[in-house]
């Protein structure tokens, strides 16, 4: 136990040291592909691909923590294993782990978080997502943004594409209202205390988008390394009471 201590608080003091060697890295959530390999008893290869349209890399010899993804059912997103990239072909990263428990084994979508350099001149919500590994998309299907997106984005266009959100979550209020398939609920606490939940999202505004987002942001254990639909994701949010980040 006293072994195993050591080895990870030696593992963050060199996320650490290499934050500080190169203040360009920051943090980012990838999820592990299907390619799980045993190389022994100790050391599992997993991989990662970077997504397509991208030019970031990850350096060889880049240390990375593995954590089990909320979404395989695990519900336990505590620490895997933790090793480095051995091995780069083309967009495809290898990482050789030492797993923290035998028994606890990586699963495709499993999420690496390692440190890598992103183009992104203005970084605000969006940013905060793709770290994290977080998407959405619409009720009907089609992503609002995907990995490369916050590359592009300035204060005015990020403004913009959260309207695309709203218009969203209103959109599928109505149609929901609409239908009348009994799935309505009155909301109890928080935000929309005391509203019918199809009728709420039709009020909804940007700032309660950015309330939402602020909180995945803050808290993205449950989100993490998934696309979702943004009006079931934002209702849910709304039923459990609209918790929010404190603002600085």
């Amino acid at each position: 136990m006293k072994t195993y201590l050591i080895i990870t608080s030696l593992f963050f003091c060199s996320f650490g040291a290499i934050a500080q060697q190169d203040s360009t890295k920051e943090i980012f959530a990838f999820a592990i592909t299907d390619y799980i390999v045993a190389a022994n008893d100790s050391i599992t290869i997993i991989q990662v691909q970077m997504p397509m349209g991208s030019n970031m890399v990850i350096d060889k010899e880049q240390m990375g923590l593995l954590r089990h993804n909320y979404s395989n059912g695990n519900y336990d997103t505590s620490q895997i294993g933790w090793g480095r990239c051995r091995l780069i072909k083309s967009n495809y990263y290898y990482f050789g782990l030492h797993l923290s428990n035998k028994i606890n084994k990586p699963q495709k979508n499993d999420l690496l978080y390692t440190y890598t350099a992103y183009p992104a001149k203005y970084k605000g919500r969006f940013y905060g997502l793709i770290k994290n590994a977080v998407y959405f998309e619409h009720v009907t299907g089609g992503s609002f943004f995907d990995f490369n997106t916050p590359a592009t984005l300035n204060e005015q266009t990020e403004n913009s594409l959260i309207d695309s959100l709203v218009t969203d979550i209103k959109f599928t209020g109505k149609e929901m209202l609409q239908q009348n398939n009994g799935h309505d609920q009155d909301i109890a606490t928080g935000i929309f205390s005391g509203k019918k939940l199809f009728a709420a999202m039709q009020l909804v505004t940007n700032n309660n988008v950015n309330d939402f987002l602020d909180h995945v942001i803050a808290r993205p254990q449950k989100y993490a390394g998934n696309t979702w639909k943004i009006a079931e994701t934002f209702a849910t949010w709304m039923t459990n009471g609209t918790p929010t980040v404190a603002k600085k």
